[in-house]
């Protein structure tokens, strides 16, 4: 599944409700649904706040395998550089975003577009059924 979304807070709860009803399709399983919207929330609200020339939008695509139990969430934009998990302080309103990420996703990292504007985060969100137990280690993955 491939959509865009506009650069508006308004697309973070529209690309929520896009995923619930994808993975309703799908039949995902609960846990692995609530998992990826917040992952997928943290995505998109981190490409919304992101500077970018013009009006470009943002690219979301998501995959599916094993009947939700696998997820791949992606998220373009336009922006430079590469996003950083950060480690605000107790009473730091934001920046907590790529920390989300990082807990819930079994994997997530960075890859260049294609074209050479801007860059995909990605996440995977597994089920603990979709992993053998001997693989079951959290590896956060910047690449």
């Amino acid at each position: 599944m491939n959509f865009r979304l506009v650069r508006s807070r308004s697309s973070v709860p529209r690309a929520r409700s896009l995923l619930r009803a994808k993975l309703g399709e799908w039949r995902a399983g609960q846990e692995a649904a609530e998992t990826a919207e917040l992952v997928l929330s943290e995505l998109v609200t981190n490409a919304v706040r992101v500077v970018v020339p013009g009006d470009r939008m943002i690219g979301v695509r998501i995959e599916c395998r094993e009947r939700g139990a696998w997820l791949r969430l992606e998220v373009s934009d336009a922006g430079e550089g590469r996003p950083e998990v950060r480690w605000p302080g107790e009473l730091d309103t934001g920046g907590r975003g790529l920390l989300i990420v990082d807990a819930l996703a079994f994997c997530w990292g960075v890859k260049e577009r294609p074209a050479g504007i801007g860059k995909t985060i990605w996440a995977e969100v597994v089920t603990p059924a979709a992993v053998p137990a001997s693989t079951m280690v959290h590896p956060s993955v910047m690449s």
